[in-house]
Protein backbone atom coordinates (compact mmCIF):
# COMPACT_ATOMS: atom_id res chain seq x y z
CA UNK A 1 0.00 0.00 0.00
CA UNK A 2 1.35 3.22 -0.95
CA UNK A 3 1.91 6.44 1.02
CA UNK A 4 -1.15 8.32 -0.33
CA UNK A 5 -3.42 5.36 0.06
CA UNK A 6 -2.75 5.20 3.59
CA UNK A 7 -2.92 8.86 3.87
CA UNK A 8 -6.75 8.74 2.37
CA UNK A 9 -7.83 5.82 4.53
CA UNK A 10 -6.13 7.85 8.10
CA UNK A 11 -7.87 11.02 7.06
CA UNK A 12 -11.34 8.81 6.49
CA UNK A 13 -11.26 7.22 9.40
CA UNK A 14 -10.31 10.80 11.00
CA UNK A 15 -13.45 12.36 9.78
CA UNK A 16 -15.59 9.19 10.82
CA UNK A 17 -14.38 8.92 14.32
CA UNK A 18 -15.05 12.80 14.92
CA UNK A 19 -18.25 13.08 13.74
CA UNK A 20 -18.95 9.98 16.32
CA UNK A 21 -17.51 11.45 18.61
CA UNK A 22 -18.95 14.63 18.44
CA UNK A 23 -22.61 12.85 18.18
CA UNK A 24 -22.40 10.56 21.23
CA UNK A 25 -20.57 14.28 23.28
CA UNK A 26 -23.97 16.33 22.34
CA UNK A 27 -26.12 13.58 23.46
CA UNK A 28 -24.45 12.30 26.46
CA UNK A 29 -26.75 14.43 28.76
CA UNK A 30 -29.84 12.07 27.35
CA UNK A 31 -28.63 8.47 27.71
CA UNK A 32 -25.58 7.72 30.12
CA UNK A 33 -24.63 4.34 28.47
CA UNK A 34 -25.20 3.81 24.48
CA UNK A 35 -26.86 0.74 24.93
CA UNK A 36 -28.63 -0.67 28.10
CA UNK A 37 -29.17 -4.54 27.24
CA UNK A 38 -32.72 -5.78 28.43
CA UNK A 39 -33.74 -7.07 31.95
CA UNK A 40 -35.34 -10.31 32.72
CA UNK A 41 -37.75 -9.17 35.14
CA UNK A 42 -40.53 -7.10 34.70
CA UNK A 43 -42.43 -4.84 34.75
CA UNK A 44 -39.44 -2.43 33.98
CA UNK A 45 -41.05 0.51 34.73
CA UNK A 46 -43.01 0.53 39.12
CA UNK A 47 -46.55 1.73 38.64
CA UNK A 48 -46.96 5.48 40.12
CA UNK A 49 -50.40 3.92 42.39
CA UNK A 50 -49.70 1.43 44.94
CA UNK A 51 -52.14 -1.05 46.29
CA UNK A 52 -52.60 -2.58 49.29
CA UNK A 53 -53.79 -6.30 50.39
CA UNK A 54 -55.65 -7.88 47.91
CA UNK A 55 -55.43 -5.34 45.43
CA UNK A 56 -51.70 -5.32 45.46
CA UNK A 57 -51.58 -8.84 44.85
CA UNK A 58 -53.63 -8.71 41.84
CA UNK A 59 -51.79 -5.57 40.44
CA UNK A 60 -49.02 -7.53 40.91
CA UNK A 61 -50.31 -11.05 39.06
CA UNK A 62 -51.73 -9.03 36.09
CA UNK A 63 -48.50 -7.40 35.38
CA UNK A 64 -47.37 -11.16 34.73
CA UNK A 65 -49.89 -11.57 32.25
CA UNK A 66 -48.78 -12.37 28.98
CA UNK A 67 -50.54 -9.02 26.84
CA UNK A 68 -48.41 -6.74 29.32
CA UNK A 69 -45.31 -9.46 28.73
CA UNK A 70 -45.56 -8.37 24.90
CA UNK A 71 -45.23 -4.84 25.87
CA UNK A 72 -42.67 -4.89 27.59
CA UNK A 73 -40.65 -7.02 24.92
CA UNK A 74 -41.20 -3.79 22.81
CA UNK A 75 -38.93 -1.64 24.90
CA UNK A 76 -36.29 -4.56 24.10
CA UNK A 77 -36.65 -4.67 20.51
CA UNK A 78 -36.46 -0.52 20.52
CA UNK A 79 -33.28 -0.58 22.60
CA UNK A 80 -31.86 -3.01 19.81
CA UNK A 81 -32.79 -0.70 17.34
CA UNK A 82 -30.71 1.87 18.86
CA UNK A 83 -27.82 -0.21 19.46
CA UNK A 84 -28.19 -1.51 15.19
CA UNK A 85 -28.64 2.17 14.22
CA UNK A 86 -25.55 3.01 15.93
CA UNK A 87 -23.72 0.00 14.53
CA UNK A 88 -24.99 1.18 10.77
CA UNK A 89 -22.46 4.00 9.39
CA UNK A 90 -20.45 0.98 8.88
CA UNK A 91 -22.80 0.21 6.02
CA UNK A 92 -21.81 3.41 4.42
CA UNK A 93 -18.25 2.51 4.14
CA UNK A 94 -16.82 1.08 0.55
CA UNK A 95 -13.26 0.08 -0.07
CA UNK A 96 -12.45 -0.86 -3.31
CA UNK A 97 -8.98 -2.05 -4.78
CA UNK A 98 -7.61 -2.15 -8.13
CA UNK A 99 -4.41 -4.54 -9.24
CA UNK A 100 -2.02 -2.90 -11.96
CA UNK A 101 0.52 -5.64 -13.45
CA UNK A 102 3.13 -2.73 -14.25
CA UNK A 103 3.72 -4.63 -17.68
CA UNK A 104 4.45 -1.53 -19.46
CA UNK A 105 6.48 1.50 -18.39
CA UNK A 106 6.10 4.99 -19.99
CA UNK A 107 8.73 7.06 -20.80
CA UNK A 108 8.97 10.46 -20.82
CA UNK A 109 9.62 12.49 -23.79
CA UNK A 110 13.19 12.68 -25.22
CA UNK A 111 14.18 11.68 -21.81
CA UNK A 112 14.99 7.53 -20.56
CA UNK A 113 13.57 7.90 -17.32
CA UNK A 114 10.55 5.47 -17.23
CA UNK A 115 7.24 6.37 -15.17
CA UNK A 116 5.90 3.42 -13.27
CA UNK A 117 2.54 3.15 -12.14
CA UNK A 118 1.96 1.87 -8.05
CA UNK A 119 0.91 -2.02 -8.18
CA UNK A 120 -1.80 -1.53 -5.76
CA UNK A 121 -4.69 1.25 -5.71
CA UNK A 122 -7.21 1.45 -2.93
CA UNK A 123 -9.71 3.54 -2.17
CA UNK A 124 -12.72 4.40 0.57
CA UNK A 125 -16.06 5.99 -0.69
CA UNK A 126 -18.09 7.84 2.15
CA UNK A 127 -21.50 9.53 1.76
CA UNK A 128 -20.79 12.54 4.16
CA UNK A 129 -24.95 13.19 3.95
CA UNK A 130 -25.72 10.05 4.68
CA UNK A 131 -22.96 9.83 7.07
CA UNK A 132 -24.24 12.78 9.00
CA UNK A 133 -27.82 12.19 8.85
CA UNK A 134 -27.14 9.14 10.99
CA UNK A 135 -27.46 11.14 14.00
CA UNK A 136 -30.60 11.97 13.43
CA UNK A 137 -31.93 8.20 13.31
CA UNK A 138 -30.21 7.07 16.14
CA UNK A 139 -32.21 10.26 18.02
CA UNK A 140 -34.74 8.72 16.61
CA UNK A 141 -34.52 5.03 17.62
CA UNK A 142 -33.85 6.75 21.19
CA UNK A 143 -37.69 8.07 20.99
CA UNK A 144 -38.78 4.79 20.39
CA UNK A 145 -37.81 3.50 23.15
CA UNK A 146 -39.12 6.47 25.38
CA UNK A 147 -42.36 5.77 23.56
CA UNK A 148 -42.01 1.84 24.15
CA UNK A 149 -41.78 2.55 27.88
CA UNK A 150 -44.91 4.94 28.25
CA UNK A 151 -47.03 2.54 26.02
CA UNK A 152 -46.01 0.14 29.07
CA UNK A 153 -47.01 2.45 31.68
CA UNK A 154 -50.11 2.95 29.91
CA UNK A 155 -50.64 -0.83 29.60
CA UNK A 156 -49.85 -1.19 33.26
CA UNK A 157 -52.36 1.47 34.77
CA UNK A 158 -55.02 -0.02 32.11
CA UNK A 159 -54.43 -4.09 33.47
CA UNK A 160 -54.50 -2.20 36.59
CA UNK A 161 -57.59 -0.82 36.25
CA UNK A 162 -59.12 -3.78 34.66
CA UNK A 163 -58.51 -6.07 37.08
CA UNK A 164 -59.10 -3.61 40.78
CA UNK A 165 -62.78 -2.90 38.22
CA UNK A 166 -63.44 -6.50 37.62
CA UNK A 167 -62.49 -7.25 41.25
CA UNK A 168 -64.91 -4.34 42.56
CA UNK A 169 -67.55 -5.68 40.30
CA UNK A 170 -67.23 -9.44 41.96
CA UNK A 171 -67.52 -8.31 45.34
CA UNK A 172 -70.44 -6.22 44.44
CA UNK A 173 -72.44 -9.51 42.90
CA UNK A 174 -71.13 -11.58 45.88
CA UNK A 175 -72.97 -9.66 47.73
CA UNK A 176 -76.25 -9.49 46.10
CA UNK A 177 -75.70 -13.28 45.47
CA UNK A 178 -76.13 -12.97 49.60
CA UNK A 179 -78.99 -10.92 49.67
CA UNK A 180 -80.67 -12.29 47.59
CA UNK A 181 -80.28 -16.00 48.95
CA UNK A 182 -81.77 -14.68 51.90
CA UNK A 183 -84.80 -12.98 50.14
CA UNK A 184 -85.44 -16.33 48.17
CA UNK A 185 -85.05 -18.38 51.64
CA UNK A 186 -87.92 -16.32 52.71
CA UNK A 187 -89.94 -16.05 49.69
CA UNK A 188 -89.43 -20.31 49.74
CA UNK A 189 -90.46 -20.36 53.31
CA UNK A 190 -93.33 -18.72 52.43
CA UNK A 191 -94.62 -20.55 49.73
CA UNK A 192 -93.82 -23.90 51.31
CA UNK A 193 -96.75 -22.53 53.84
CA UNK A 194 -98.75 -21.55 51.08
CA UNK A 195 -98.03 -25.00 49.20
CA UNK A 196 -99.05 -26.96 52.98
CA UNK A 197 -102.30 -25.09 53.28
CA UNK A 198 -103.24 -25.40 49.71
CA UNK A 199 -102.87 -29.38 50.10
CA UNK A 200 -104.99 -28.72 53.46
CA UNK A 201 -107.15 -26.60 51.23
CA UNK A 202 -106.95 -23.83 52.95
CA UNK A 203 -105.88 -21.34 49.82
CA UNK A 204 -107.08 -21.20 46.77
CA UNK A 205 -105.47 -22.09 43.74
CA UNK A 206 -104.98 -18.33 43.07
CA UNK A 207 -102.98 -17.92 45.87
CA UNK A 208 -100.75 -20.58 45.24
CA UNK A 209 -100.54 -19.62 41.68
CA UNK A 210 -98.95 -16.44 42.90
CA UNK A 211 -96.67 -17.87 46.01
CA UNK A 212 -95.23 -20.10 43.61
CA UNK A 213 -94.85 -17.52 40.96
CA UNK A 214 -92.85 -15.04 43.57
CA UNK A 215 -90.50 -17.97 44.43
CA UNK A 216 -89.70 -18.51 40.90
CA UNK A 217 -88.94 -14.82 40.05
CA UNK A 218 -86.65 -14.37 43.12
CA UNK A 219 -84.64 -17.75 42.37
CA UNK A 220 -84.21 -16.51 38.96
CA UNK A 221 -82.52 -13.15 40.06
CA UNK A 222 -80.25 -15.48 42.35
CA UNK A 223 -79.37 -17.65 39.54
CA UNK A 224 -78.78 -14.35 37.44
CA UNK A 225 -76.62 -12.65 40.30
CA UNK A 226 -74.31 -15.98 40.63
CA UNK A 227 -73.82 -16.10 37.24
CA UNK A 228 -72.55 -13.02 37.20
CA UNK A 229 -70.33 -13.47 39.87
CA UNK A 230 -68.95 -16.55 38.06
CA UNK A 231 -68.34 -15.04 34.70
CA UNK A 232 -66.51 -11.77 36.80
CA UNK A 233 -64.50 -14.22 39.03
CA UNK A 234 -63.42 -16.68 35.78
CA UNK A 235 -62.38 -12.60 33.73
CA UNK A 236 -60.07 -11.93 36.75
CA UNK A 237 -58.65 -15.32 36.95
CA UNK A 238 -58.23 -15.03 33.15
CA UNK A 239 -55.88 -11.59 33.99
CA UNK A 240 -54.09 -13.05 37.00
CA UNK A 241 -52.93 -16.15 35.45
CA UNK A 242 -53.87 -17.99 38.90
CA UNK A 243 -57.50 -19.22 40.59
CA UNK A 244 -58.79 -16.06 42.85
CA UNK A 245 -58.86 -18.49 46.44
CA UNK A 246 -55.25 -18.64 45.79
CA UNK A 247 -54.91 -14.49 46.59
CA UNK A 248 -57.93 -14.38 48.91
CA UNK A 249 -56.47 -17.10 51.36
Amino acid sequence: MNLRACLLIALTLLIVSTSVRAQVQTEGHQVQSPYTPPVSKRPIRSLPIKDTGVEEKLVQLALQNVGYDAVTRGITIAQYKVKKEKLSWFDLLQISSQFNDQSFKHYAANSNIAYIYPKYFYGITIPIGTLLSKGGSVKAAREEVKIAEDNQIIAALKLRTDVLSKYKQWRSSNALVNLQRQVADDIHAAFLQVEKRFNDGQVTIEAYSDASRSYTTEMTKLITFQLQADTQKLEIEQIIGVRLESVLN
